[in-house]
């Protein structure tokens, strides 16, 4: 899909396989997700991945909280500059895959775009789904996400407990310890996606 207007940080991508990664405020939980998972996939496969944040209730404008910034930096990933943008339909249908901080999140933006319900998941959902899709090795990555994003929806399964195992913790407004839990539920998500993507690399014999 392509994207024909300015808005964010895909107006100066090459198109490649987009994922949108949807917070609440986009000042937390997305911007660093995105981030982190952008590292991880352009780590792999450079320039096959635009990866870009929103939030549903987002203030345009405002930057990543203190505590992001800090939690970023210990990763060597720059937010500093980083403003929010605002989830709408138009992001959510240009997006190839998008992922979300919580179920409750995921909820809204499919009653908004109820057409995104196929493509869209809780990133801890997805982490927890992917080591069992094994979808076709011989494509480039753009294409095999493509791929993936058609077929994950078959690999939905009901999460163990309560389903809280699929939610990224909200830290804003709490402690430093939530902040931590926060960070270390993404980085634990995103080294999976990362590590099935290097397999699936490898394997299918591109790069």
């Amino acid at each position: 899909m392509t994207r024909t207007e300015s808005n964010g940080d895909w107006a100066v991508i090459p198109a490649g396989f987009r994922i949108l990664v949807v917070g609440s405020t986009d000042t937390c939980r997305s911007p660093l997700a995105a981030r982190i998972l952008q590292r991880e996939l352009d780590d792999t496969a450079p320039g096959e991945f635009a990866v870009s944040s929103a939030g549903t209730k987002a203030v345009m404008g405002r930057p990543a909280v203190v505590e992001v910034l800090e939690l970023a930096a210990r990763r060597n990933i720059r937010l500093h500059g980083f403003v929010a943008s605002e989830f709408d339909e138009a992001a959510a249908l240009e997006a190839d895959l998008i992922l979300v901080m919580d179920r409750v999140i995921r909820r809204e933006v499919v009653n908004r775009v109820p057409q995104a319900l196929r493509f869209t998941f809780t990133l801890r959902e997805f982490a927890r789904i992917l080591p069992t899709i094994r979808p076709e090795r011989l494509a480039a990555p753009a294409g095999r996400w493509q791929s993936l994003a058609a077929l994950a929806p078959r690999y939905r399964t009901a999460p163990r407990g309560d389903g809280s195992d699929d939610d990224v913790i909200d830290p804003l407004f709490r402690s430093l310890r939530t902040f931590e839990r926060m960070g270390s539920q993404i980085y634990k998500a995103v080294s999976t996606i990362g590590h099935w993507e290097v397999q699936e690399h490898v394997h299918g014999g591109h790069g």
